[in-house]
């Protein structure tokens, strides 16, 4: 692999990356809230029940990353992405036929094989082996598909549900990802690394990274440190996206202007995860991340008073927040560990963040079945983003001595 990438190369690896983070997290997750009402007003379920869905998904998916992040390493990222583009093509056109929650239950089994193959950790490795500069860049760049994602799924979504219903509309939908499987089987070719530099704490030529092994990695303080503000983190934007909708909805927002805001705030997301990316490149990246994580504290607290004055200054910095926290969790990953074990190391990582986002979207709505409104949830949210501070504070570098010495 060559040192240098041109700027253009650059680019072009990280919107593919974008493209394909658009569908994988667009249309199986937040894409899909602007189907909510239609399918709670059809069968009558409540929002826990619906919500069940996502505990399905995230935690699923969450346990078999580390078995498919292995298989990356060893067969490269494309093949998943292309079964992963094709399955949940496939799920979109059986959801329009779904009638119990049984049947939704699986789709989102599938799913979340879909996204353990397609989805964010695919991604990250994808850019991370073929940009050696300018790294933190193209991750934003390539990261922000999971906000954009969240931007234009919805506007795809919404405008159908209003025309042909829900069922119609998912059937529209599933063309999409096999248009970006004919991108990706076009565009992505393989990668071959030099398997002279075992990945024991030798810096790599061809990456520019540290790598450390899997082995190694897990003796790590940083790692596990990782892990646990993975699921405060994740619980917390979880708990958010995934009942904004119903929560908008709540304080009398119209259904058009609770998807317009539910769009807005992801162009939010998207640009922090932009900016971060750039920003890491000058500035540390642990101090960014607390920083990110006050902010999204912060916003959260406004959130939880349940106020629609409150609305936007609270989304706005939720978003900002978060937008960082999203790609410096990824980035950190990478500066951390390297990439040639980054499918293992990151697949356990994401076990922990599937496990808070499945609890995060199902709690959220639980808690508000029983409490009456959201308010009770999004202070819940408050006290784990603060963890997720204290925990922060072990999240940095790892010294070579550190490395000796646990490796020794």
């Amino acid at each position: 692999m060559k040192d240098q990438k041109s700027l253009t190369s650059v680019i072009g690896i990280a919107i593919i990356g974008t493209i394909l983070l658009i569908v994988t997290n667009g249309m199986t997750f937040s894409g899909i809230t602007v189907f909510d009402e239609a399918i709670l007003d059809e069968f009558g379920w409540s929002k826990s029940e619906l919500k069940f869905r996502d505990l399905v998904n995230l935690v699923a998916s969450s346990m078999l990353m580390p078995f498919i992040g292995g298989l990356i390493d060893r067969y490269g990222v494309k093949r998943f992405m292309v079964l992963g583009l094709t399955l949940i093509g496939s799920m979109y056109f059986l959801y329009s036929l779904i009638q119990t929650t049984w049947h939704m239950y699986a789709i989102h089994l599938v799913f979340a094989i879909a996204v353990s193959g397609a989805g964010t950790l695919a991604t990250v490795i994808m850019v991370s082996q073929r940009v050696t500069t300018n790294r933190g860049t193209a991750i934003g760049i390539a990261l922000a598909g999971t906000s954009a994602g969240g931007i234009i799924i919805p506007q795809i979504g919404r405008p159908l549900l209003e025309s042909y219903g829900w069922r119609t509309a998912f059937q529209y939908e599933a063309i999409i990802p096999i248009i970006v499987l004919l991108v990706i089987v076009a565009f992505v070719k393989p990668v071959k690394f030099n398997k002279s530099v075992e990945a024991i704490g030798e810096k790599d030529e061809e990456t520019g990274l540290t790598e450390i092994s899997f082995q190694s990695a897990i003796r790590q303080p940083v790692f596990w440190a990782i892990c646990f503000a993975g699921v405060f983190c994740f619980y917390s934007i979880m708990g958010i996206i995934s009942n904004l909708f119903l929560y908008l909805r709540e304080l009398d927002f119209s259904p058009k202007q609770a998807a317009n805001t539910f769009s807005i705030f992801f162009g939010i997301i998207l640009v922090a995860k932009l900016t971060s990316g750039i920003i890491a490149e000058y500035i540390d990246e642990y101090k960014l991340f607390k920083i990110q994580l006050a902010l999204m504290m912060l916003g959260t607290a406004g959130i939880a008073l349940n106020s629609s004055g409150l609305v936007w200054p609270s989304l706005i910095a939720v978003g900002l927040g978060w937008g960082g926290l999203y790609t410096l969790l990824n980035y950190i990953i990478i500066t951390t560990f390297g990439v040639k074990s980054a499918g293992k190391i990151g697949g356990v990582i994401s076990t922990f963040e599937g496990i808070g986002s499945g609890l995060g979207a199902w709690v959220t709505g639980l808690v508000s079945d029983k409490t009456g409104n959201y308010s009770m949830s999004f202070w819940i949210v408050v006290g784990f983003l603060f963890l997720a501070l204290i925990i922060s504070f072990f999240i940095k570098k790892i010294t070579p001595e550190a490395l000796a010495q646990k490796s020794g």
